[in-house]
């Protein structure tokens, strides 16, 4: 365990003072209670991203909390090069330093089916590449700390929140107190802080991972491809089997994903192999993924004389959409953006942080009553902009017809899919504002020809069960309105939006004139904020 010398010294101080400093809580020099423009919960990679734009880019002040400030962060992210560049241009935080390995190319094994070869490879001409999360973690700690952002080490007690007109506070489970004027909630998908619209019952991709070393390679998988996709069953020896076995191997589909990391230093090849289940519900083991990971390979001849790293990946797909109306703004898991189709969310998270960052602190820059629920309103407007709404309904419709499709249709699904042209499906896979090509699905029109081109690549049983699908769920799961004409009438709601907030800066400035100013008084994030405002008007 590494012990930052500094960083104990300040801690002992601020036990003895009462003081916040870098690591500390609500309480302030003199017993001044601290107010945060902003306050994020949870500091994952969402976390990480926001309260460094918020700070970082917005020259807000602003706090992050989690109970475990300094573990190491657990997944390792694929994304496609063209996307992470197009976010280290536009997010300006180092992206670009950040990636672990490139791929010039990705392979993908859909054959046993519909006719195609087993053998069959599909290569697709478009690099990828790996996240590093060390070096993700290491430079946004280093932008936090330059930014002043304050950590906080604690769990936040949901029981606690409390909104007012001000701002919002909530309670540690030390009992410490803190209160800010927006509360960011990036604690992960089962968050308790935030309000979600009717029942939530998302499938589910599961995955186990390996980092290994193997003897020879992994033949006959290319070493300079990434692979992306093997949907093939023919790994397993079904005479070895149970009939349950058998019969789950087609019902309960799962692929192989895998990263070629080069030459270890004993010479030895490094890979990171991962078995996953797309998305499922109920979601299937880990311990199903791990044995048909270990019986693939044992199929291929690779031998493993060494792992290094284990994963394990949960990731829920669909499910409700958080209220838009509330006071907790949700990013990041918690907010439901995550691909319902794909579990795709680094890259959408990205995406995302830009429009949300700058609408938060525009609104907070505003000031005047009704500013912290005008901001949160604002806030979600940026993360779900009408158009993303309905591209979301659409992916929602593809992730529950996947998860209830056997692996030898989901071959002849994706081998279509890949038979597109790239700027089609790639948008499909981005499926978010401002990534590459999604401009290609942000409107009913679009999506409707994208899933018409789509239809007739798939193999005719393929497209049967697609078409009997949207036939029985397509209004349940959002598909007709996402490719209709009705998809106009949602996005007509966007052009009523600034009317909205205006009217809730009305509300708050006449209930706080009928108050007298009443309402206000004793509240700490109120008193706090004048206690500032004071401060800098004496010292300017």
């Amino acid at each position: 365990m590494a012990f930052d010398m500094g960083e104990m010294m300040e801690q002992f101080m601020n036990s003895v003072s009462g003081g916040g400093g870098k690591t500390g809580g609500g309480g302030g020099e003199n017993g001044k209670r601290v107010v945060y423009d902003a306050a994020i919960v949870g500091y994952g990679p969402a976390g990480g991203v926001m309260a460094t734009l918020l700070a970082e880019k917005h020259g807000l002040k602003v706090c992050i909390i989690d109970p475990n400030l300094e573990k190491r962060w657990i997944p390792n992210y694929g994304v496609w090069v063209e996307e992470w560049e197009a976010l280290d241009k536009d997010l300006q935080i180092g992206l670009g330093d950040c990636l672990d390995r490139t791929w010039e190319v990705t392979d993908s094994f859909f054959g046993g089916s519909h006719g195609t070869p087993a053998d069959e490879r599909c290569r697709i001409d478009r690099p990828y590449a790996r996240v590093s999360r060390d070096k993700m973690q290491a430079n946004l700690k280093s932008r936090l700390s330059a930014a002043g952002v304050t950590k906080i080490k604690g769990k936040v007690d949901a029981k606690t929140l409390e909104h007012s007109a001000d701002g919002t506070s909530v309670c540690l489970d030390d009992g410490q107190q803190i209160d800010c004027r927006l509360l960011v909630d990036c604690s992960g998908h089962y968050s308790e802080l935030v309000e979600r619209v009717g029942e939530h019952n998302p499938g589910v991709q599961i995955a186990y991972g390996a980092e290994v070393e193997v003897k020879d390679g992994h033949a006959p998988y290319d070493e300079n491809a990434m692979l992306f996709m093997d949907y093939r069953t023919d790994y397993a020896d079904k005479a070895e089997l149970s009939p349950e076995e058998v019969k789950g191997l087609d019902d309960t589909p799962t692929f192989l994903y895998a990263m070629p990391m080069g030459a270890a230093p004993n010479g030895q090849r490094r890979i990171f192999f991962e078995e996953t289940s797309l998305v499922a519900r109920p979601p299937i083991s880990f311990d199903l993924c791990k044995e048909r990971l270990y019986r693939r390979l044992k199929h291929h001849g690779i031998e493993v004389t060494k792992v290094m790293d284990e994963e394990l990946c949960y990731i829920p797909m669909g499910g409700a959409m958080p209220s838009l109306t509330q006071r907790v703004v949700a990013f990041g898991g918690a907010s439901g953006l995550v691909h319902a189709a794909t579990g795709y969310m680094h890259v959408r998270m990205l995406a995302a942080s830009g429009a949300v960052s700058r609408a938060i602190a525009a609104e907070l820059k505003k000031d005047g009553p009704g500013t912290s629920e005008a901001a949160a309103r604002r806030a979600y407007q940026a993360l779900w902009p009408s158009k993303a709404k309905l591209q979301r309904d659409f992916h929602v419709f593809g992730g529950e017809f996947l998860m209830a499709q056997p692996a030898s249709t989901l071959r002849g699904f994706f081998n279509g899919f890949f038979k597109l042209p790239l700027p089609l499906w790639a948008g499909f896979l981005s499926g978010y504002p401002n990534l590459p090509h999604n401009e290609l699905h942000q409107d009913w029109q679009s999506r409707f020809k994208f899933g018409l081109q789509f239809f007739f690549k798939l193999a005719p049983a393929v497209q049967f069960q697609l078409a009997l699908a949207g036939a029985l769920s397509g209004w349940q799961y959002g598909l007709i309105k996402a490719v209709t004409p009705l998809a106009e009438e949602e996005e007509a709601k966007d052009l009523l939006f600034d009317a909205e907030v205006d009217a809730i800066r009305a509300a708050a400035k006449a209930k706080g004139d009928a108050a007298s100013g009443a309402s206000a008084e004793g509240s700490p994030v109120a008193d706090g904020k004048k206690k500032e405002e004071k401060e800098r008007a004496l010292a300017a």
